[in-house]
């Protein structure tokens, strides 16, 4: 039933132009990735921003912004576009105003540090960042239903897949480039080098996919509901679809292990003596780990199901907690280090892939909007958690924040295993 829902799917969303729009939306992924090296949420931006204060809420706060600000805004977009034939017009002024605002960025970082005071300079930082992260949610809505008219079931594990494959082998490389201008450029010229790289791939990333020959939808309900009627749809197929509901938990669970992610880098810089010059071994480690999975997730999303790629990836997330606890027993080295961040790299992927994938499945083609915005518009305050990671750290400790990141990836797995495809 599956493959022939697939078939039916790739004809009706325009056979002629899949070739076309398969190779855009690979190219958004590999320019995007790209760009993830010089700005990643993970490595070069929890640093910069520690360089700028010294809380770790702040650090937790915007290292976690673009990618909990992401889902936030999508109910309320879902129900203003879901009734549209055609979504791709909000991408497209989205994606003009985020590549400006990076660009401001960059600039900003370069001619305003230390002509501003330090707070005032972290609070327009934040406030454009958050603008340029919010706009990327705005677009979400629109860039899911694209790919769930325009690619069928069986070929977005491989498009995800080849998506991370080369944008992350070139992130790989430029790993290498972040290190080289983080330790030769003075500060903060370095990490407004770094911005201003980003917002070249960014752009073209943004660009590629505004390339896309939407398929008009053919079953899209034409009159527009009010929020109201779609919050009210939303919360009853959360209790009545349990596929859905299995998927959600699932999703929150991933959600409170990602809390520590921003803070894998400030552990090993503060109790490992790592300098900061390194954090571009630690970029590629990351990427690495991202690449080398696709060949699990890729294949498994397309002959095995999504369902299997959540438990999977729910299991390797458990691992980099449990390396920081082994790490006590003896004196680790720059190899177990970077297997930390190989491993975040694996799990993360593996979520990227499961996660979207098995959410497009279940969607019916006529309430896609409403299941994406709802799921990840619900799903969006626990991915702000790494905030409260920096504040657990803070009046607290690190390993309290590993063992709820731990108990948080059985809590994934559990949920994972009772959706059924």
């Amino acid at each position: 039933m599956q493959r022939r829902n697939s078939l039916k799917l790739s004809k009706d969303s325009g056979q002629n132009n899949f070739r076309w729009n398969y190779s855009c939306a690979i190219l958004n992924g590999v320019f995007y990735n790209a760009a993830n090296a010089f700005i990643g949420g993970s490595t070069v931006l929890p640093l910069f921003v520690s360089t700028l204060t010294s809380s770790k809420f702040m650090v937790g706060l915007i290292s976690t912004m673009e990618g909990a600000t992401w889902p936030l805004p999508q109910i309320f977009v879902a129900s203003l576009i879901e009734h549209k034939d055609r979504k791709k017009p909000l991408y497209i002024y989205m994606a003009i105003l985020r590549s400006l605002i990076i660009l401001i960025i960059g600039l900003f970082i370069i001619f305003f540090y230390g002509t501003t005071p330090k707070y005032a300079f972290l609070t327009l930082f934040v406030l454009l960042f958050f603008t340029y992260s919010i706009a990327g949610g705005i677009s979400g809505i629109s860039f899911m239903d694209i790919v769930g008219k325009s690619f069928p079931s069986n070929r977005r594990g491989s498009l995800w897949g080849w998506r991370m494959g080369i944008g992350g082998s070139l992130g790989v490389i430029f790993g290498f480039v972040v290190r080289f201008i983080i330790k030769n450029i003075n500060y903060p010229i370095n990490f407004g080098v770094l911005f201003l790289i980003a917002t070249f791939f960014i752009s073209i990333a943004l660009l590629s996919f505004s390339l896309i020959k939407e398929p008009v939808s053919n079953t899209v309900i034409k009159e527009r509901k009010t929020f109201h009627t779609f919050l009210s749809e939303g919360l009853k197929t959360l209790k009545q679809d349990k596929r859905f509901k299995n998927l959600f938990f699932s999703r929150i669970s991933f959600g409170i292990n990602a809390m520590s992610t921003p803070f894998y880098i400030i552990f090993v810089k503060q109790h490992h003596n790592i300098p900061l010059n390194n954090v571009g071994f630690f970029v590629s480690a990351q990427i690495s780990g991202g690449i080398i999975s696709n060949l699990l997730w890729g294949g498994l999303s397309n002959y095995k199901g999504n369902h299997l790629v959540l438990r999977l990836a729910a299991l390797v997330t458990a691992l980099p907690p449990i390396l920081v606890f082994t790490s006590y027993l003896f004196n680790p080295n720059l190899i177990f280090d970077l297997s930390i961040f190989f491993l975040l790299g694996f799990g993360i992927q593996g979520i990227w892939v499961g996660f979207p994938n098995a959410l497009l499945d279940i969607s019916p083609e006529n309430k896609r909007p409403t299941y994406v915005g709802f799921m990840n518009t619900m799903i969006a305050p626990v991915l702000f958690l790494p905030t409260v990671g920096g504040l657990i750290i803070d009046y607290v400790s690190f390993n309290s924040l590993f063992v709820l990141s731990l108990l948080a990836s059985i809590s994934a797995f559990i949920f994972a295993t009772k959706f059924k495809p």
